[in-house]
């Protein structure tokens, strides 16, 4: 079906009558302020829970995601919140970027747009450079903490963040934003609302356009992105009718490799060790050795890049059906298509599907080319919301379903032997067109995916007195296919169903003098992601999360406090080895038995009108009860074993915490925030040879606001301390001897950021 004409039979598609209904709330808001509003919450109602919902949650309104955002990317907006850390390939927050919540990544965290589900339905990922400037369009956010309540999409297994964008404003208006700095990084937006418009006043509109460029700090990890966001909607009566379509256009170039750590640490005698064992040679080892310690770019081909545009279309309409029902009704689509581009000095014939090429009488076996490596996607799906908000109780039921279709397959723009003499042509690179040898007729890898899902869930809240009682039931089902050739020519089919139930039940007690206690539990199941079926030689197991949370809380005019425990249990948890597969994500295996239990704090306190003062701090246990570690003797040509016990999770740090402190006074305003991330280990043997070195950073911001008119200026990692929040590892055996290559993803040192808006 031509992809267009779906979408507008789509989005046309439902009927339902709607109508505006904001949820009242004043949940606490941890790092900024004591108490926040959501904003405008039209389409939301059923699938984010109310503010009694006795689970840990935080709300955020613009202002909140303002006081971090200079272009940076969702996971940098959100540094301060509990139990996040955030991590970038280029080093600055621009392009690549990772988020992680109680050491699990983003695998793991729900992402909600308008109750459609931004998670891939293959990888389960997140790619935040394909939604560029997120932050600045989004409406309202909540952030849940642990399994949460069950909400649509693929589930949440350690958080959810639920984005509400595209909503107009009743009242005309005109923003625009531009921010300047270091690694020539730069955002130009504009955005406006047209205000309630028509004779009768029922219709508005809202648009946004936003261009982000950046060199990066690495070597070769520039970036140049590009948004816009345009909404309609329609409002009369009981009814509210929103049309949106948003969409983001990415060329990055890749810095997914990271640097040695010996290159890092400025150790000339293990970088010396390093070219000789992996046999760097010639132009790759001048690259390596004339490198910054923190800026080394493994490749060297200017138009080593990533380019995708992802567009996202959206039909949501609400109805008031009497007083206490609500009706929410959302159909949407999402297209995706884009590659990433590699240059290898030489490729096998045989790696590339191709015969062998003979020239005056010699047969050559391999090229030097470039490839790239597709990704066409499409996804769309519905989603039903009914919700009953009584004196006493409120009853959420919800219901969505999912088709997604994926091809995944290889091109070649250029090979300097071509055994299908294809015509001369040209590629756009990086650095302008280039003559090309075109073999992209050809497809060396071919692989399909289907996947289909459905969930339903009900949820009821009821108020007893000072009792908040809370029951979430939700049913999931996967049917997941997928066929073809991987890019090393490995044959790969598998073709899975899965049924899931996911119960949870939750109490608050609501005490005298702003003191509230609460206890929660919750489960949740996941599949297995296309790379877990491709990457194992067994097939991997689903995985499932018991989580128990418990916490209390004291609010008073001033002051805000919370404590609150978790105790995450897992069975067959997915877990990184340390390693990673071709397109730089972390290979994971099935753990049986495993945890991650913590204590997590929070404060705000506001002294005067002029001054606010808050922190937090994660003290947890993340440990696998028994793993495997597999490595290969190379000598010996054999697999060496060794079994752990009681050994930490990869990449989920023990400690961190943040602190900060905000001065504000006739439209002046300062912030600082003080970050601070404990040892990371980069596989699951616990050994401080293979792990991060904790970290603390420093970010300031000054800002002027006077009128339609504000100033800024942020400075990043204030201290110029050089650090690597994220990093891999991967080991072999020679005769015996174990030999570790450990890299690392350095941080900038000092940056500095000009910024300007302006709102008439």
């Amino acid at each position: 079906m031509n992809t267009h004409r779906f979408l507008l039979i789509a989005l046309g598609f439902s009927t339902a009558a709607s109508a505006q209904w904001i949820t009242k709330s004043t949940p606490s808001e941890v790092y900024d302020t004591v108490r926040t509003a959501t904003l405008n919450e039209i389409t939301l109602t059923a699938s984010r829970p109310g503010a009694q919902v006795p689970m840990p949650q935080l709300r955020l309104k613009p202002a909140d995601l303002a006081k971090q955002n200079v272009g940076r990317d969702i996971p940098f907006l959100l540094q301060g919140m509990p139990s996040f850390t955030a991590a970038s390939d280029a080093g600055n927050g621009f392009g690549y970027t990772y988020l992680r919540f109680r050491g699990m990544d983003q695998t793991r965290i729900n992402v909600t747009v308008n109750n459609v589900a931004l998670n891939d339905p293959e990888s389960h990922g997140v790619f935040w450079v394909n939604t560029p400037d997120l932050g600045l369009n989004a409406n309202s956010l909540v952030v849940q903490r642990g399994v949460g309540t069950s909400t649509l999409g693929s589930g949440a297994f350690g958080a959810s963040l639920s984005f509400e964008v595209g909503v107009p404003d009743d009242t005309a208006s005109h923003q625009v934003t531009a921010n300047f700095g270091a690694f020539n990084s730069a955002r130009i937006s504009y955005g406006f609302h047209s205000g309630l418009v028509g004779a009768k006043k029922r219709w508005s509109t809202t648009g946004r356009l936003t261009a982000m460029r950046s060199d990066g700090f690495v070597d070769r990890s520039g970036s140049a992105l590009q948004s816009y966001l345009f909404g309609a909607q329609y409002r009369h009566e009981n009814v509210t009718w929103r049309l949106l379509t948003f969409s983001g256009s990415e060329r990055t170039q890749q810095a997914w490799w990271g640097i040695p750590e010996s290159r890092f640490r400025g150790d000339a005698t293990g970088v010396a060790d390093y070219i000789v064992r992996n046999g760097v040679a010639g132009a790759d080892s001048l690259n390596l050795l004339q490198s910054g310690n923190a800026t080394y770019n493994y490749y060297r081909y200017a138009n080593e890049i990533d380019q995708y545009t992802q567009r996202h279309y959206q039909s949501m309409l609400t109805a008031m059906l009497s007083k206490r029902w609500f009706l929410t009704q959302t159909v949407y689509a999402v297209t995706g298509r884009g590659y990433f581009e590699q240059y290898k000095d030489y490729m096998t014939f045989a790696s590339l599907a191709l015969p062998n090429v003979v020239v005056e009488d010699v047969q050559i076996f391999g090229s030097e080319g470039v490839r790239r490596r597709w990704l066409d996607n499409f996804g769309f799906g519905h989603a039903t919301l009914l919700r009953y908000r009584g004196d006493a109780l409120n009853v959420s039921l919800g219901g969505t379903q999912l088709v997604y279709s994926g091809d995944h397959f290889g091109t070649l723009p250029w090979l300097r032997f071509n055994p299908l003499g294809g015509l001369d042509g040209s590629v756009q690179t990086w650095d302008g067109p280039q003559a090309t040898n075109s073999a992209s007729d050809h497809q060396f890898y071919h692989g399909s995916s289907l996947k289909n899902e459905f969930s339903s869930f009900g949820r009821a809240e009821y108020t007893l007195g000072r009792l908040d009682l809370m029951a979430d039931l939700q049913l999931r089902g996967i049917s997941y296919m997928g066929s073809g050739t991987d890019v090393d020519q490995k044959f790969y089919n598998f073709d899975t169903n899965y049924v899931f139930f996911n119960p949870k039940a939750g109490v608050a007690y609501r005490g005298p003098q702003g003191w509230t206690g609460r206890a929660s539990v919750a489960v949740a199941n996941r599949e297995p992601i296309r790379s877990d079926f491709i990457d194992n030689v067994t097939a991997p197991r689903p995985e499932r999360v018991t989580d128990f949370e418990f916490g209390i809380e004291k609010r008073a005019d001033r002051f805000w406090a919370e404590a609150n425990v978790y105790l995450m249990e897992y069975q067959d948890q997915l877990v990184p080895t340390g390693a990673l597969n071709d397109v730089g994500a972390l290979i994971r295996t099935n753990v049986d038995r495993s945890h991650r239990r913590g204590l997590e704090l929070a404060a705000v306190w506001s002294p005067s009108a002029a001054w606010k003062l808050g922190g937090n701090a994660t003290l947890s246990s993340n440990r696998i009860a028994s793993f495997e570690e597999v490595l290969f003797d190379y000598l010996d040509e054999v697999e060496v074993r060794a079994v752990y016990t009681n050994t930490p999770i990869a990449l989920s740090p023990d400690a961190m915490g943040n602190a900060w402190v905000e001065w504000q006074r006739k439209g002046l305003s300062a912030r600082a925030m003080l970050h601070s991330v404990g040892r990371q280990y980069l596989d699951n043997t616990g050994a401080l040879e293979r792990s991060l070195d904790p970290y603390r950073t420093v970010d300031a911001t000054l800002r002027w606001n006077r009128g339609g008119v504000e100033w800024r200026l942020d400075a990043i990692n204030l201290l110029g301390r050089p650090y690597a929040p994220n990093g891999y590892t991967w080991g072999y055996l020679y005769d015996g001897v174990r030999t570790d290559e450990n890299f690392v993803y350095p941080m900038a040192g000092t940056q500095l950021m000009l910024g300007l808006k302006l709102v008439f």
